[in-house]
Parts: C-alpha cells; sequence; structure tokens
C-alpha cells in the first residue's frame, strides 16, 4: 500500500460537495444505493483514520519545508471551489499530523469558508469549531476523531447529492496538495524507496478518467487544460517497470508541476 499521497489525495470524495439548498438526508439504503452508484467505497474515499496513519508514517516531517499558507480566498466558480476545499483538507491533514496548534485555526476557519461558498456549512460548522476547541486543548486523538466524524457528516449531504463530478474535484484537490507534500518530501531526503512509492498508475488513471469527463466549460479554461496535461505529465514521469524507482530529477518535477497546480488553484486569477 502506498503511502500519504495514495491516500490523502481521496479522502475528498466523502468531504464537501455543492448546493443551494438544505438537501434531506437520505435514508441509510438510500445512501448505499447512491455510493453504489458514484462508485464511491473505501478506496476512493478512504478514513481520515487510514489517511492520519498513513501521515503517522512519514514522522518527522519537515513541516516548515512543504507547510502553505492557507489563501485567504474564495474562489467564485464551483469547480475552482472544490479544488480549493480539498487542498485546503490537506493541509488540515498535515497540520494535525504535525500537531502544529497554530496552524489548525486558519485551516478551520477557511474550511468553514468554503464550505459555505460549496453550500454545506451546515455540515461543517459543528465539527469545525470542535476541532478549535480541541485544538487550543492540544487534544490530538480526539482531534482525528472529530475528522472523522467530519467526514462521515458530510459525506452523507454527498450522497443526498449525488454531485459526482464535485465530489472527484474535491478529491482531485486533495490528492494535488498530497501529491505537492509528498513529493516536497521525497525530493528533500531522496531514496529509491520513498520514490518508488509515488508510483501510481491507477490512481492516475482513475483521475484523468475524471478529469476527460468534466464540464466543458472548466476544461476549456486555463486551469481545466492544465490539470489534463500536468496529470498526464506525472503519468509519464512515474510510470515505471516494476522495482524501478523514480529519479531524484523526476521526483522534483512531479513537485514542481504539483506546485503549479496548486498555486494555479488558489489563485483568483484564470
Amino acid at each position: 500500500m502506498q503511502i500519504s499521497v495514495r491516500w490523502l489525495f481521496l479522502l475528498m470524495a466523502g468531504l464537501l460537495t455543492t448546493s443551494s439548498y438544505a438537501a434531506p438526508k437520505p435514508s441509510e439504503e438510500d445512501i448505499e444505493h447512491i455510493r453504489e452508484e458514484l462508485g464511491v467505497n473505501g478506496f476512493t474515499a478512504p478514513s481520515i483514520e487510514v489517511i492520519l496513519q498513513e501521515l503517522d508514517s512519514l514522522k518527522p516531517i519537515p513541516f516548515d519545508k512543504v507547510w502553505r499558507e492557507v489563501p485567504e480566498n474564495t474562489p467564485q466558480d464551483r469547480f475552482r471551489l472544490a479544488l480549493s476545499t480539498g487542498a485546503v483538507i490537506a493541509d488540515g491533514f498535515l497540520a494535525v499530523a504535525s500537531e502544529k496548534q497554530s496552524r489548525i485555526e486558519p485551516v478551520g476557519r477557511a474550511l468553514l469558508r468554503l464550505a459555505k461558498g460549496l453550500g454545506v456549512s451546515d455540515r461543517v460548522s459543528k465539527h469545525s469549531r470542535s476541532i478549535l476547541e480541541k485544538a487550543a486543548r492540544q487534544q490530538w486523538g480526539d482531534i482525528k476523531q472529530e475528522l472523522v466524524r467530519t467526514q462521515a457528516e458530510v459525506e452523507t449531504a454527498m450522497m443526498g447529492l449525488k454531485d459526482e463530478e464535485i465530489a472527484h474535484l474535491v478529491a482531485l484537490g486533495g490528492w494535488l496538495r498530497a501529491l505537492e507534500i509528498t513529493s516536497s518530501i521525497a525530493s528533500d531526503d531522496y531514496t529509491p524507496e520513498r520514490a518508488r512509492r509515488l508510483i501510481q498508475p491507477e490512481l492516475l488513471d482513475y483521475f484523468l478518467d475524471r478529469v476527460s469527463t468534466l464540464n466543458p466549460t472548466f476544461k476549456k479554461t486555463k486551469l481545466g487544460q492544465e490539470l489534463e496535461k500536468d496529470l498526464q505529465e506525472v503519468k509519464r514521469l512515474t510510470t515505471k517497470p516494476v522495482e524501478t524507482p523514480i529519479t531524484a530529477d523526476e521526483v522534483k518535477q512531479v513537485r514542481d508541476l504539483a506546485r503549479s497546480l496548486n498555486k494555479r488553484i488558489s489563485s483568483s486569477d484564470e
């Protein structure tokens, strides 16, 4: 099983989606049926507990080298909003895994702002408040459990709305930020074993397939075009025969591609 870059990407398939109204709460039977239709399962929406365990395996994390200031802008289009939400959630996991109390508050507030834009603030607000309160007391174990409950709560909203496109974009945004973090760590302390963990052909195929089916309007934007092009390049760099690691230079190229995409996602420019 791959390290956090394999899992951190896709927590977002169940974390946030969009709506301009409060969705009715579906029954458990309805949720399971919708999950089946959307293909949401333990692979596409892994437990946050699993993600945090994977991050723990990377310790000690060079936090100052991989942290970024959480963007303060709220994107106006739903595509960039979904990608930004996933990226900020990934930032939150990094802060929790590194037990950085001072970084939890900006993440929590950004999530509330983005959740409002996505139309699910009612699902996120109570958990965000609890996370902030527990971070003040440095109750990291409790924060992990609160994040697990947050995922379950908001996934229910996603299932009720059946918004597959936005769910995948939130997932992709989280994965791209995770890829930047993980490839930065691998580049900073390169070993063939660490680099080999970036080889994920089935995952890249999954996202490339999702991107290919996105709304044509979004695909015509610079961001939409760069997403597909750069994902193809990441796949080229990381597609290797069995037992063949990525070189140190290739790891740096993957890091730079992920970093460039994340900067464009968080930018207010088209």
